[in-house]
């Protein structure tokens, strides 16, 4: 009944709570060895801030719940920690960007056409495009959040996305003009003429998307 499940409920709360106060008892010298070393860390570059929070993820990866197993510490540099998991996840979403944007990467899938792979690379663009801009509105900001707590972040990682977005305009238009040089101009036969409008289309579209890319990455060189 209603008495068994409240019991339970309580007995469930009861084991937790008994774990993470053993856990604040076993873990008590590495969290307190922790607290200095994130409180005075001031690294010079994202290697060094990349090695250090992985390194303070793998011993709070440790703890049951971290956020109640801290709460028995008093002084936990818990902004601190929050902003080297913000700089870092940052960090990784600018290089994710950039070889999302790599046509020579593992990752990227090829469509099989010509009109399909150029509607592949613009919706690639898309999806990332509003993200870059969003941190170069936003730099500021963030370079004094990160700066009021001794944290440097690689902003050159914005730049490599820009400019990797003139790369892929380049593959674009590369890709189709190679396309429509293979064309046969003695051919006047209707499938082929069907495909040379298709690709025309197509050139258009990429000469539009590569002076697009050219603005977006800060102009022409």
């Amino acid at each position: 009944g209603v008495g068994d499940a409240v019991k339970k409920e309580l007995e469930g709360k009861s084991s937790y709570m008994k774990q993470v106060l053993a856990e604040r008892e076993t873990y008590a010298t590495m969290i307190e060895d922790l607290k200095p070393q994130i409180a005075n860390f001031a690294p010079s570059d994202m290697q060094q801030v990349v090695a250090f929070t992985t390194e303070v993820e793998r011993r709070l990866g440790l703890l049951c719940d971290e956020r109640m197993v801290l709460k028995g510490f008093e002084g936990w540099p818990e902004k601190k920690v929050e902003c080297l998991r913000e700089v870092v996840a940052r960090y990784n979403e600018l290089r994710r960007m950039k070889s999302g944007w790599d046509p020579q990467s593992a990752a990227w899938k090829a469509k099989t056409n010509v009109v399909a792979e150029l509607e592949n690379v613009l919706e690639k663009f898309e999806a990332s495009s509003a993200t870059v801009e969003w941190y170069l509105r936003e730099k500021e900001t963030l370079n004094k959040q990160y700066l009021a707590q001794k944290i440097p972040f690689d902003w050159h990682q914005v730049t490599l996305v820009k400019e990797s977005a003139v790369a892929l305009a380049r593959y674009s238009m590369q890709m189709v003009l190679e396309a429509y040089g293979r064309l046969d101009p003695t051919d006047v036969g209707k499938q082929t003429a069907t495909v040379r409008g298709q690709l025309q289309c197509a050139m258009q579209t990429a000469f539009k998307f590569a002076f697009r890319c050219h603005q977006f990455a800060g102009g022409f060189d």
